[in-house]
């Protein structure tokens, strides 16, 4: 899958997890408005002041959308229901965090998709994050138990960019 159709990931409107990375620890937050915003591909998220992880979006202006399956439901919303700030959500709730080619954030292993983001603007006046992906992985069904199969770095090829992150 080239990385121009990465948005076919999203383009349903999922309720997705969101990890960042604040410098000392990873957080997990559950985001239910996303939106589409180019083919490049360019999502948006909304968030702001309020959320815990937002202090590590503006910050280190990175993120990993992850796109949980069904059977994730209850740990999805007890992710929206409780605070990074005083929680540490991958423990609490048994999510494994893999560590990223391109970002610090991680991406959780136990989600169906990962894609690695970074924060091109944010748009204060309305809470929203715009986000450009810089890799998508899927982790195949028949393969749940594996490791996440990369599915496009077109930028990273093609720019010959390198990842600056990772832990």
């Amino acid at each position: 899958m080239k990385l121009s159709k990465a948005f076919t990931l999203m383009e349903s409107g999922p309720v997705v997890l969101v990890t960042t990375h604040d410098g000392q620890k990873d957080n997990i937050m559950t985001i239910s408005w996303t939106m589409v915003m180019d083919f490049t591909p360019v999502f948006a998220i909304t968030t702001g002041e309020w959320n815990h992880s937002f202090a590590a979006l503006r910050k280190n202006r990175e993120c990993v959308i992850a796109i949980p399956t069904v059977d994730m439901l209850d740990k999805v919303v007890g992710i929206g229901t409780c605070s990074g700030a005083d929680t540490d959500k991958f423990a609490k709730f048994k999510l494994t965090p893999v560590q990223g080619k391109f970002v610090t954030s991680p991406l959780i292993k136990e989600c169906l998709a990962n894609i690695e983001c970074k924060v091109i603007d944010i748009v204060k006046k309305h809470n929203i994050v715009v986000l450009e992906v810089v890799a998508a992985y899927i982790e195949p069904l028949a393969r749940r138990s594996a490791r996440f199969t990369l599915l496009a770095t077109e930028r990273s090829l093609s720019t010959g960019a390198r990842s600056t992150g990772g832990r």
